[in-house]
């Protein structure tokens, strides 16, 4: 359940907020694995939904919306930071990010789930589209999976 102080919003690009999606990234899914979030291009974020969860004013969690061409949104960077997870955070922003695609006119959602991910995934209605596999940019297997909006 949704702790009471937590806010789902979304974040302006180039934005204080932004600066701290930058930062949690980078400790979450970059770091641990002898990477930076500054080798990866966010240039096209400008276009993007970005939505975060936060405690006061601190970003706990963060997820994105990417419009490619057609049908189909894809979700990115979903991280929750590890002393909120459990709590349906990433839920919540899941939620708001699949709300975004439908009513931009979107039919699918499409992503690229770690492998510790994918139950949470299936567990709101994803289903693998393709097997695991090792990416050139992180050491950890990945599978794309999509849900039918």
């Amino acid at each position: 359940m949704l702790p009471e102080k937590v806010k789902i919003r979304t974040i302006e690009y180039g934005s204080e907020d932004y600066k701290q999606s930058i930062k949690l990234r980078d400790e979450v899914l970059r770091r641990p694995w002898g990477h930076s979030i500054s080798e990866d291009n966010l240039d096209h974020e400008a276009n993007d939904l970005l939505i975060g969860a936060f405690a006061d004013d601190k970003l706990i969690g963060f997820g994105t919306l990417v419009w490619p061409e057609g049908d189909t949104a894809q979700v990115r960077y979903m991280t929750i930071d590890e002393s909120w997870r459990k709590h349906g955070i990433g839920s919540k922003i899941l939620s708001a990010l699949e709300k975004a695609g439908r009513e931009a006119g979107k039919s699918k959602i499409i992503l690229n789930a770690r492998e510790k991910a994918i139950p949470f995934y299936e567990k709101h209605g994803y289903k693998l589209i393709g097997e695991l596999k090792v990416p050139a940019f992180i050491p950890i297997p990945h599978a794309m999976m999509e849900k039918e909006l």
